[in-house]
């Protein structure tokens, strides 16, 4: 190599004010912009796009796919560079400070920002809506202007739902939203009359609809019901799909509710109980996914219980007195101080004796699959896997119990089951009736109508036990009790001994006189 062209290279970089290192990174980087810009290529409409682009189109995960394009969005997105990761998670930090500090106009505007920017995260469509609808519409005195800012939270809710036309959620934070922060406020009444009055909601959202179709639940039902059956389609559900598929069910019966407060009886409130009771009903009977993997229907304890008596009656006939037998022959194998301690009431166990008896009853368990193992060859097989359609029956039952406890649903289908019937009927009609008479001072057609209520409302516990174990719902005929009580002091009358719902009133306890 010569000297001279040694010094020209020498120059070239000392001119450009480069080391060759940095020069050859250069060069690199330059190199990489052509792999880049065939795999990073938009799609357009002159063709599909480079690789990602595809990828994006045949996984459905581009904009289009998932929802309208935001030309704003777009264009803010691409304004940042390949920084929009960064510039989300300072805006999130400055979102959190104005929450602190309760500036709700610049926290509106800071949500704004990151929905533009971030259009399919879920999270901050339903921060802002429930910034919007539950923050900042306490802030005002006049409940026409909360009104307004409860409608601004689920308008934009829609606007997240049109860009996130997958996203099951937003449906149902839009349902949760419109029944329960419109139905269960503070201004409840007014809020559900201001809302079947609202022409610009119900024009945008379904045309056509009747006044009797705008109250407020209703609205909300269909709500959910669009949400499942995007989840039905194979939309991701990332929320419980337990309390996810009741809620149709749950807004029913708040319609119905809500038209008895409202003092709507007669066919339309036994109509509402219909409805409540077809969604308990196809709640019942929904597949419902669970953390062992295995798919329950809520409505199937029974049948799983009644399955698992049958098939422990075919293997009391086909093994007859093995059952009992084992169970002795256990027995019998205790150690005495078990023995002892099992024959000590529980309440007078010490504690000794709490852990050896804990010990007995393990000790003692018997299962059939125990039995199968030590039933006789020729009918071993039949007898294992009769053990195992027990097993699996049991197991099932227990775990739809577990879950029907988590959402109350023994309570609600006797409910649904109660409430449409004649004598519930008429026992909201006179309660409500009683309520008002009182409230008005009209004191003796007060005491008949609440006089007919009990009578009424005996006839439901009556009829369904689950009902007349509540406690709840003891606690909610006693607060009415307690209301006449305070109308007969101003008859100066004594209260009735005995007391036609004294039993109900035993399991509430004690009355706050």
């Amino acid at each position: 190599m010569s000297a001279g062209s040694a010094r020209s290279r020498g120059s070239a970089t000392q001119w450009l004010g480069l080391r060759p290192a940095t020069l050859v990174t250069l060069v690199a980087l330059a190199l990489l912009l052509v792999p880049l810009s065939i795999l990073a290529q938009p799609a357009d409409s002159a063709g599909p796009g480079g690789v990602l682009a595809r990828l994006r189109s045949a996984a459905g995960l581009s904009q289009a796919n998932l929802g309208e394009v935001d030309p704003t969005g777009e264009t803010i997105r691409f304004a940042t560079l390949g920084l929009k990761n960064i510039a989300v998670t300072l805006l999130w930090d400055r979102a959190n400070h104005y929450k602190k500090v309760e500036d709700w106009t610049n926290l509106s505007a800071t949500l704004e920002q990151m929905t533009k920017l971030q259009p399919n995260f879920y999270s901050v469509w339903d921060f802002q809506a429930h910034n919007l609808s539950y923050n900042i519409s306490v802030e005002f005195d006049d409940f026409r202007d909360r009104y307004a800012w409860v409608m601004k939270g689920i308008e934009f809710l829609r606007q997240g739902i049109a860009l996130n036309l997958r996203e099951p959620r937003l449906l149902g934070r839009m349902g949760w939203f419109i029944g329960q922060k419109i139905g269960k406020s503070d201004e409840k009444k007014q809020f559900r009359r201001l809302f079947k009055a609202d022409d610009d909601f119900h024009d945008r959202d379904r045309p056509g609809r009747t006044l009797p179709e705008r109250d407020n639940w209703l609205v909300a039902r269909e709500k959910y019901l669009a949400a499942q059956r995007l989840a039905d389609a194979g939309a991701p559900l990332k929320t419980t799909a337990l309390i996810f598929h009741s809620e149709p069910m749950m807004t029913a019966i708040n319609h119905a509710r809500a038209l008895e407060d409202d003092g709507t009886f007669g066919t339309t409130a036994r109509d509402a109980w219909k409805l409540a009771g077809d969604e308990m009903r196809r709640f019942a009977m929904r597949e419902i996914p669970t953390s062992w993997d295995v798919p329950i229907r809520l409505g199937l304890r029974e049948a799983e219980e009644e399955r698992a008596k049958r098939i422990a009656a075919e293997l009391e006939a086909l093994l007859p007195g093995q059952f009992a037998a084992l169970a002795e022959r256990k027995r019998s194998a205790l150690p005495a101080d078990q023995k002892t301690a099992l024959d000590v009431q529980p309440f007078e166990r010490n504690e000794q004796q709490q852990q050896l008896a804990a010990e007995a009853e393990t000790a003692l368990r018997v299962t059939w699959p125990m039995v199968a193992r030590e039933a006789p060859p020729e009918a071993r097989d039949k007898a294992k896997e009769l053990a195992r359609q027990h097993v699996e029956a049991t197991e099932t039952a227990t775990m739809i119990d577990r879950y029907r406890d988590i959402v109350n649903f023994d309570f609600w289908r006797a409910t649904c089951e109660a409430e449409v019937t004649e004598p519930a009927l008429r026992a909201r009609e006179k309660t409500w009736e009683a309520e008002r008479e009182f409230a008005d001072a009209k004191l003796q057609p007060a005491k008949q109508a609440f006089d007919e209520a009990f009578q009424a409302w005996r006839e439901v516990f009556d009829a369904s036990p689950v009902l007349r174990d509540d406690q709840l719902t003891a606690d909610d005929i006693a607060e009415i009790v307690d209301r006449y009580r305070k109308l007969l002091e101003q008859l100066d009358e004594p209260f009735p001994s005995p007391f036609i719902l004294q039993d109900i009133l035993d399991k509430a306890g004690p009355l706050d006189q």
